[in-house]
Order: C-alpha cells, then structure tokens, then sequence
C-alpha cells in the first residue's frame, strides 16, 4: 500500500512538472510576439534593418514614439475608444447585472423567457438588416452605435443570471423585513455582494469594447469617430496611411516606418495590459460563482 502510494505521488508529481511545463511553453509562445513588438519599438532604424527579432535592444531610441506624439492623430482615435470602453462597460454592466436579476426570479413565461433570449446566441439577423435597423433608429454616424446594441451579451448575462439564484434569499427576505424593496436590495445588498463576478464580466466587456472594429469599419463614416483599431488596422496594412506620421526623413531621425507602427501598437495594447493585472484575481471566483447552475 505504502509503495503503490508512493508511485501514484510520484506520477502526479511528474504530471504537474510536465503540466508545468507545457503552460510555461505556451507563455512563451503567446509572450514573445508582444514582447518583441515592445523591443522593436525602440530600435533605431538601422538596429531594427540589422536584425527586427532580438530581444533586447542594443540603441534603445524614443524617436519612434516621439513622432507619434508629435503627429497627435492616433490620440484622436485613442479617445473615442476610450470612451466607448468606459461608458459602453459601464451601461452594459448595469443593464446586464439588472436584466440578469430580474431574470433570476419566478414569474410567468420565465421559461420562454430564457428560451428566447439564449436564441439570440445562435439566431442573427446579419450585416445589411443591422446596417438598416441602425439607420431607421439615427444611429449610423453617431456615438450611440458602439453602445446601444452592445449592451447586453446573452452569454454574460446567462452567467450573471445563475449568480444571482445563487443568492442566499435569507438576506433578501431580511431586507424585506426591514422595509426594502426589489430596487434597494440590488443596489444596497445584491451588487456590493457580486463584486467577483462583476469585475470579472466587467473585463470582458471593457475588452470587447476597447476592440471595438466592426462597427467603426461598416457604421461610421464621419473620421472623429472612427476607433483605434481601425486606424490601427489601415496603418499596417497600407503604407500611406504613414505619411502624415512620417513627416520627415526616418533615417536621419533614428526611425523607421515599421518602428513607428510598433509604437503605435504598443500604445493600444497598453491600456488594456495595464488593468488585467489588477482584476485578474477576480477571473476564477467570478466566473465560478456563475457556472454551477443556470
């Protein structure tokens, strides 16, 4: 008994470093294109025509960024993306907890309900009725078209849903007792108690929005409005969206047209790097309080 325990710990053992392992390789993987995007991005033109895949920069120069600075547009774009992350996560959020809490409690056709809403999953109308509902509703060319048909996603609100039946109903019929209605137990009890699984759906959303493309590409046409990653996107794939970045000679500036659209990139992807780390801890409680049942 002592030496079959013995091997069945010395097989999981050799199972988590092999586990380890593979996890470690996948990082690797999925890490080095970001990370020698941000290398290359501070290379001077000649270090990067030498050799564009080191990992470590031997000249680092500020040069790329400081012509993205000094041409401004991308900024342009960077704020409409930004707002579309912060009040489209904020008003998808609300809506999605409130639908979802609502939903969370018996009433009549609450089957069909669901039924209909978890269709919407596999059932679209596609491009050209979208593209005509928006304009029918004055919404082509305008801010409101990155939010409002965004802000419920069935799939988060499924998840947020089974949270919510979840809820201890001790506590609810507690606040009934003292005198709450439906409306100050969600605000006052049910949402500070849901902080996991709001900040996990929370991320979501403010990833989905910050990555805002479609939309911009078929839905807008006014330039002030247009979203980073499609201004991102037309930067790298056409090299004469560079010539107003390019202003002057990139050899006699320390850079290139390549490491001005790795500065470019680095720019975009920072903002939503920098907040994962902080709400990264919520992932797994978050989502878990929502997949045991629904």
């Amino acid at each position: 008994m002592h030496a079959q325990r013995q091997r069945t710990d010395r097989g999981e053992q050799m199972w988590q470093w092999f586990n380890g392992g593979v996890i470690a390789l996948i990082c690797v993987v999925m890490l080095y294109p970001f990370w020698q995007t941000v290398v290359a991005s501070f290379m001077t033109e000649a270090e990067y025509l030498s050799s564009p895949l080191k990992l470590i920069v031997l000249e680092p120069t500020l040069a790329a960024y400081k012509q993205v600075f000094a041409d401004g547009t991308i900024f342009v774009h960077l704020r409409v993306t930004f707002l579309i992350a912060v009040v489209g996560t904020a008003v998808a959020l609300f809506v999605t907890a409130y639908s979802a809490y609502g939903l969370s409690k018996p009433f009549v056709g609450s089957s069909l309900v669901m039924f209909l809403i978890v269709m919407t999953m596999f059932v679209h109308a596609g491009l050209i009725p979208d593209y005509m509902n928006y304009k029918s509703l004055g919404l082509i060319n305008q801010f409101a078209v990155y939010i409002l048909p965004y802000m419920i996603n069935t799939f988060y609100l499924i998840i947020m849903r089974s949270t919510f039946l979840e809820f201890p109903r001790e506590l609810e019929e507690a606040a009934r007792i003292d005198g709450c209605n439906d409306f100050r137990i969600f605000f006052t009890i049910v949402l500070p108690l849901s902080k996991p699984i709001l900040a996990a759906i929370g991320l979501f959303y403010a990833v989905a929005f910050w990555n805002t493309y479609m939309q911009s590409v078929f839905f807008i046409t006014d330039s002030e409005l247009k979203t980073v990653q499609e201004y991102l996107q037309k930067l790298v794939s056409d090299s004469s969206d560079l010539e107003g970045v390019m202003a002057t000679e990139s050899g006699e500036e320390g850079f290139s047209s390549e490491t001005v659209r790795l500065a470019n990139i680095v720019l975009v992807l920072l903002p939503i790097a920098a907040v994962y780390p902080f709400l990264q801890r919520f992932f797994v409680s978050g989502i878990m309080m929502g997949s045991v049942k629904g």
